[in-house]
């Protein structure tokens, strides 16, 4: 009976983890460039149930039962890289990426982070820059505009009256597994891998890329992970009163 306690409990968490998943994607359905999650579980590797110290056993040893698993577990994150709906905005600092690439920018203690956030501005010195103020990168460094009268290619070229020409510092990578969402749209590479150069993409200028979640299949899955919940809520209560009246009996019988 406990281990069915342990089971529904496991199964417990699993869904509150999925929820928590779940509830930060339909957050987060009109943010611009945001990559929807999703939670990979698996079971527990099973082990194998013997009878020891059995008298109806006469062979020396043990007797093998079956096998048993423990429950479900949160096996990894995965992030959808699916391109999401272009949206026309026609402001000169949005910009959008047709294409696996990733605009590189740089966070405040100088490591390169990539976006697929397009959603610009420029500073009060002229750089054009993220929403939170992280340095958007080009080829030479920081990309400097001087206003948002600028322009830019479907190559990643910048020119302007004001700006530095320069092109867009693009990247991509050949397994998008490597990222890791560190906030704000913006991802990191981890285990050592590193970026490639980008192959067939188009930079369209005063256009965003959307949020990829489906606000309807995230609703679907949020009710499938309630039921999903009520259920292994419902194995752990009836263990729970089981144990209680096994309890009960054992008084009773001592």
């Amino acid at each position: 009976m406990v281990r069915g306690l342990y089971t529904g409990a496991t199964g417990m968490i699993v869904q509150r983890n999925k929820m928590d998943v779940i509830t930060n994607n339909i957050a987060n359905v009109e943010t611009a460039g945001y990559k929807a999650d999703t939670l990979v579980t698996s079971t527990f590797d099973e082990v194998m149930l013997q009878r020891l110290h059995d008298p109806n056993v006469n062979f020396v040893g043990a007797q093998q039962v079956g096998p048993y698993s423990y429950g479900t577990h949160v096996e990894e994150m995965f992030t959808d890289f699916s391109t999401g709906t272009l949206e026309e905005t026609r402001r000169n600092t949005d910009l959008a990426i047709v294409g696996d690439a990733f605009f590189s920018v740089e966070a405040e203690d100088g490591r390169v982070l990539y976006t697929r956030s397009g959603n610009f501005t420029v500073n009060a010195e002229g750089y054009l820059t993220t929403q939170d103020g992280q340095y958007v990168l080009g080829q030479n460094g920081r990309i400097f505009v001087g206003s948002e009268n600028f322009s830019v290619s479907p190559e990643g070229l910048v020119t302007g009256p004001m700006a530095l020409e320069d092109t867009l510092a693009l990247v991509s990578f050949e397994d998008p597994g490597v990222l890791r969402k560190v906030g704000n749209s913006l991802f990191d590479i981890y285990g050592g891998a590193a970026p490639v150069p980008p192959g067939d993409y188009t930079v369209r200028q005063g256009m965003l890329e959307g949020s990829n979640v489906s606000a309807i299949d995230e609703m679907v899955n949020m009710i499938a992970v309630y039921r999903n919940y009520e259920v292994n809520q419902r194995i752990v209560s009836m263990v729970d009163k089981s144990l209680e009246q096994a309890v009960s009996l054992g008084r009773v019988g001592g």
